[in-house]
């Protein structure tokens, strides 16, 4: 693949209900690609015939990176990317070290983290009501010690810019989220009229 075809790859990053989904929808709504690495997760809880759940799917999460290693999911979501039309792809659910690299074979990428404490995402959490989310505080730490193993600390710790959603709103998750992609948008595109007046 070209990368101009894909120039901006946004990946992003964050602990279960730190606000990711949401900045992705405002994204969305601007007119860039969104792909879910939730959404892949739960088509593949349903390919492999198992049941809908939080359970299933760390085990079906566990089971792609033991076929196709580390960075199977962004593996997995590489013929979405290649096929979308524009060019910038947003990803929700960047979780290793490994998806940022392969996902670096196709464009440049970029990384934005979502932060939030514990007790802010475990209310949010609580009160999404989707059938996958913790509905005691074991769940929750349990979930989150999952995410942990697979190094989305790292991620979060090296990404390219952060939005702490801590007291803000959701227009205001959204405007930040939106503007950090646009400057990245900005300075990529600066960067190729550069190159090519030199």
């Amino acid at each position: 693949m070209d990368r101009n075809d894909v120039p901006l790859i946004v990946g992003i990053t964050g602990m279960p209900g730190a606000g990711k989904t949401t900045a992705a929808g405002y994204l969305s709504k601007v007119g860039y690609g969104i792909i879910s690495m939730g959404d892949v997760i739960r088509e593949e809880v349903r390919r492999r015939g198992l049941k809908p759940g939080l359970e299933s799917q760390l085990r079906v999460m566990e089971l792609v990176r033991k076929e196709h290693g580390p960075a199977a999911l962004a593996v997995l979501l590489e013929s979405k990317i290649t096929s979308m039309d524009g060019h910038v792809v947003v990803i929700d659910g960047i979780r290793s070290p490994e998806e940022v690299a392969h996902l670096g074979r196709l464009g440049s990428v970029r990384i934005l983290a979502i932060h939030a404490s514990p007790a802010r995402r475990f209310e949010y959490l609580r009160g999404r009501g989707r059938h996958d989310d913790p509905h005691t505080w074991e769940e929750f730490r349990s979930r989150d010690s999952a995410e942990l193993s697979l190094r989305i600390g790292e991620v979060i710790a090296l990404a390219d810019g952060m939005i702490v959603n801590e007291r803000t709103t959701k227009d205001e998750l959204g405007r930040s989220a939106v503007d950090a992609v646009r400057s990245w948008v900005n300075e990529l595109e600066g960067s190729v009229r550069a190159g090519h007046q030199s």
